[in-house]
């Protein structure tokens, strides 16, 4: 298991105790450039740190030298994001089933944000669970053929109250909802509406399958 801190805007509070509830056992951070200072405020010491170094402060990189971190210096003129490279590590490192968390993924540059959407597809592609995870959204895709139960309580109780799906890259086809507010049974969904926003889990188990395409299942709650 691994977990990647972005430069975005990270709520300290909740990421300390999303990442205290982790498996330490065979946990790994990875920070991201600026997400370093991220780190920092959360009083974690990164196993590896990741980027061009365009956005750190100069005291935080200073810091940075004088770390057990491994470094690794990219290039800034590339075709990817500093993120993007540290999934690519991140897969590399783990195996399948694995879950990849991005904290800090999300915040004010919403093309960041979409680009990090995109990164939830490489999991799929690489059979890992790749989850953009803030205190408010617990976000991951899943492709044909899977099927995510959702619990409505418990331990493994869903992040928020509200289940949301979007078809991505094209038509999603098959998708059925079970245990859901408003269920849907073999359906093909083609975007360009709302009409799979705020859904609600009504049974112990919420169940969201397809049979083609893909989907991004969006866990969301309004406070804390």
């Amino acid at each position: 298991m691994i977990v990647i801190i972005g430069g975005g805007n990270i709520n300290t509070s909740f990421a300390k105790d999303f990442i205290g509830r982790l498996d330490k056992s065979s946990l790994s951070i990875m920070a991201c450039d600026s997400g370093y200072e991220n780190c920092l405020a959360i009083g974690l010491e990164p196993d590896m740190v990741i980027g061009d170094f365009d956005s750190i402060s100069r005291e935080a990189y200073e810091k940075l030298q004088h770390s057990n971190a491994e470094v690794i210096k990219l290039n800034p003129v590339k075709d990817d994001t500093d993120i993007e490279a540290a999934v690519n590590i991140a897969i590399h490192k783990t195996s399948f089933g694995e879950f990849i968390y991005i904290l800090g993924g999300t915040g004010k540059r919403l093309d960041h944000f979409l680009g990090n959407v995109n990164l939830l597809g490489m999991g799929c592609l690489k059979q890992r669970k790749v989850v953009i995870v803030d205190e408010y959204n617990y976000i991951q895709m899943i492709s044909a053929g899977q099927v995510l139960d959702l619990s409505r309580e418990g331990e493994e109780a869903q992040f928020g109250h509200y289940v949301s799906i979007f078809p991505y890259g094209g038509k999603a086809a098959g998708v059925t909802m079970t245990g859901f507010k408003y269920p849907l049974e073999n359906a093909t969904i083609e975007g360009f509406n709302t009409l799979t926003v705020s859904n609600e889990i009504t049974e112990e188990v919420g169940s969201i399958s397809l049979k083609e395409g893909y989907l991004i299942v969006c866990e969301t709650r309004d406070a804390i």
